[in-house]
Parts: C-alpha cells; sequence; structure tokens
C-alpha cells in the first residue's frame, strides 16, 4: 500500500472515503504524503522550487534504487497523486523515466526534446 495513513487522515477531517468531499479526499492525500512519503515529497517540494526560481521547467534525476527514488516515483508516476500535487503546488508535472521528474508551469512546458529522451537512456540509468 502506497499510502497507508491516508484513512487517518480523513478520520482527522471527521470523514470517511464515502463521506469525504473531493476537498477532503484531496487533502488526504497530501497529509498522507507528507507522512507515508516524506523523503519523496520532498524531492517533489525540491523540484518545484528549482522550477519557481527558474521561471521555466526543471528536471530532478534521482536514483530509482535509492529510498526517496522510490518514493518520488510512487508520488509521481500513477496519474492521480500526480494529479493532486499539479493541483497543490499549481505546475505541471511529467514523469520522463522511473528516475527523472519534470515540474514546468504549465502542461505546454513539458514537452521533452529527442535529446533529452535520449540523455534519459544513458547506460548510468540502467536501473530504471
Amino acid at each position: 500500500m502506497s499510502y497507508p495513513s491516508i484513512h487517518r487522515h480523513l478520520e482527522a477531517q471527521g470523514a470517511t472515503v464515502d463521506t469525504a468531499s473531493d476537498d477532503q479526499l484531496r487533502q488526504a492525500f497530501i497529509s498522507a504524503f507528507h507522512t507515508d512519503l516524506p523523503l519523496g515529497y520532498a524531492k517533489v517540494n525540491e523540484l518545484v522550487e528549482k522550477m519557481r526560481d527558474r521561471k521555466d521547467r526543471a528536471m530532478l534525476t534521482l536514483d530509482p534504487n535509492s529510498e526517496e527514488g522510490k518514493e518520488f516515483a510512487r508520488l509521481m508516476a500513477p496519474d492521480i497523486p500526480r494529479e493532486i500535487l499539479e493541483n497543490h503546488f499549481g505546475c505541471a508535472f511529467g514523469f520522463y523515466n522511473c528516475c527523472k521528474g519534470v515540474a514546468a508551469p504549465a502542461r505546454d512546458g513539458l514537452r521533452m526534446t529527442l535529446k533529452e529522451q535520449i540523455d534519459a537512456q544513458h547506460p548510468n540509468f540502467v536501473d530504471c
């Protein structure tokens, strides 16, 4: 299970999966991300800060076998968590492979170039 604390966070809001509003469900996810995937969430936050500093697309490469890399993938690879994070941070996220995440101010900024896709196939990333 990726987010074992999510039901506890819903209960703290006085809700269950069946009674919660969409806003409560989203907030439960964000709280669970903090609780259950703190290393990955910190890396997502780092990626967002890098993007905001550059005012343009930013990328972050992590070792997919490290604990932070595994947590990052659990946040960025599935559609729903990535969508929740996009709404929370007000930006767009992409996942170019299992170890390279990208953030951009808008969805059209996520477009990967052919060179970047080839670079993402570097032999150092063989465990991706």
